[in-house]
């Protein structure tokens, strides 16, 4: 391990990458592994995590499209019109045309919805306390502007540009 990396800098050269400390790893390992527990941890209440992303989307924009849904949950399209499909049979949504676009439905939340949605959040609320309550609000804001910058940079250009 290089010095650099040893004492937190970032690397300059391809020799001293330590994947501990290259940021892009690291959000990959907290993602998965966040996903994996939240998962185990929504199975409790039978609740799939694309479902839960779903029904947690539509809960906080209201009626959406599936490309919407989509785009937010980051969830495959064919994944994504599956567990709509499945919340649709279990009258956790409904899907009703959309009446400026013949070609779309928009799907919405249900009254069984909102209620899914409200013991869902339990355990997402208290997941995310688990793994973010010792950070000071100053440093979850910070985490917060940092990932809002990058989704930025994402959305506007090739990073060759």
């Amino acid at each position: 391990m290089s010095t650099s990396s040893q004492s937190g800098s970032l690397p300059t050269e391809s020799t001293e990458v330590d994947l501990t400390r290259y940021l892009p790893q690291m959000l990959n390992q907290v993602v998965s592994r966040m996903n994996e527990r939240l998962a185990e941890e929504l199975r409790t209440i039978d609740l799939p995590l694309a479902h839960w992303r779903i029904i947690a989307i539509l809960n906080w924009r209201g009626a959406c499209a599936l490309k919407e849904i989509r785009q937010w949950t980051v969830i495959d399209m064919s994944t994504a019109s599956r567990a709509v499909k499945k919340l649709e049979e279990q009258g956790i949504v409904t899907r009703d045309w959309n009446a400026t676009d013949s070609r779309a439905r928009q799907i919405s939340l249900t009254p069984a919805g909102q209620a899914r949605f409200a013991e869902g959040w339990t355990i997402v609320s208290g997941f995310h306390n688990h793994v973010f309550g010792d950070l000071a609000e100053s440093e979850q804001l910070a985490m917060l502007g940092g990932l809002e910058n990058a989704l930025d940079r994402l959305g506007r250009s090739a990073w060759s540009e």
